[in-house]
């Protein structure tokens, strides 16, 4: 895709009242610069906090006992400096890519900081010396944020936010670039921050009275079948966990809050610390 990247990563289930908390493990082909490093993590911490996602970012190789269920593997190609070589602008080149099988994006990425400082050197320049890495660095955030976006909410579609189909040179570089869809003042999930883990395991029968007390039923069905107002909740060999429902309320949030006043329906609303029951009584239905 012209003017824009394909980079994965995996969302890693999270624990008890941290819904967003997804481990993103990351090397690089050469020594990062640690300005261009800071600046990457706070710009996809800025862009997708609003939607309830927090990252924890870990080097490979990883060091300790730490165990993920699942990994984000981000691997940064070339070097992540402003002031490196590399000079001449191509506007088709890709900036990076991730792959694709039978439709669900694998977990493999990659990010080109060679390409994307090619892409954006001329206006980089612009800047004064000392904000270089730190403009550059925001510029590889907001590329990763796009993919980022893509893979939790399981969709390899565009839209018109974070996850629109092209970037420019300025919106990458922008210092006030606003990401429409993912600042939404809606959000269906209610976060707790309070909430403490529970003792019990996830339980299918909690989670049908969840969505049967949220109002679920009214758009997809009382088995989550899908009905002419939404679409079915669960496909054969495939299972949700509570970050990808996260992301997929809080993608969808605008247009289920319009579909339900169009219906009359009260606005959907779910509780943080009921998302593990639902995602275990989605997990459950048969397709």
């Amino acid at each position: 895709m012209s003017r824009a990247v394909f980079i994965l990563a995996l969302a890693v289930l999270p624990a008890q009242g941290q819904v967003g908390s997804i481990a993103l493990y990351t090397q690089f082909e050469h020594p990062p610069n640690a300005g261009v490093v800071d600046a990457i993590k706070a710009e996809v911490a800025s862009i997708m906090a609003p939607a309830g996602l927090r990252f924890e970012w870990r080097s490979l190789p990883a060091q300790g006992n730490e165990v993920s269920m699942e990994l984000a593997v981000i691997t940064f190609k070339g070097t992540c400096e402003a002031s490196s070589a590399g000079r001449g602008v191509y506007p088709d080149i890709r900036l990076g890519w991730s792959h694709l099988s039978d439709g669900e994006v694998l977990p493999f990425t990659d990010v080109d900081c060679d390409s994307i400082r090619s892409f954006v050197i001329k206006r980089l320049l612009n800047r004064p010396e000392p904000a270089r890495e730190q403009v550059f660095g925001r510029a590889i955030g907001r590329v990763l944020a796009h993919e980022l976006y893509h893979i939790l909410a399981q969709t390899p579609h565009h839209g018109a936010g974070v996850d629109r189909p092209a970037y420019t040179v300025q919106e990458l570089l922008s210092d006030d670039f606003i990401f429409g869809e993912i600042a939404s003042p809606i959000h269906i999930l209610r976060p707790n921050p309070s909430l403490k883990s529970k003792q019990a395991q996830a339980s299918p029968e909690a989670g049908r009275m969840v969505y049967l007390r949220n109002g679920c039923a009214g758009c997809h069905g009382a088995k989550g079948e899908g009905t002419t107002h939404g679409p079915v909740l669960h496909v054969a060999g495939r299972f949700l966990n509570s970050v990808v429902l996260a992301a997929k309320l809080g993608k969808g949030e605008k247009n289920m809050c319009q579909r339900a006043h169009d219906l009359k329906l009260p606005a959907p609303s779910l509780a943080e610390e009921d998302l593990e029951d639902l995602v275990s009584f989605l997990n459950h239905l048969e397709p």
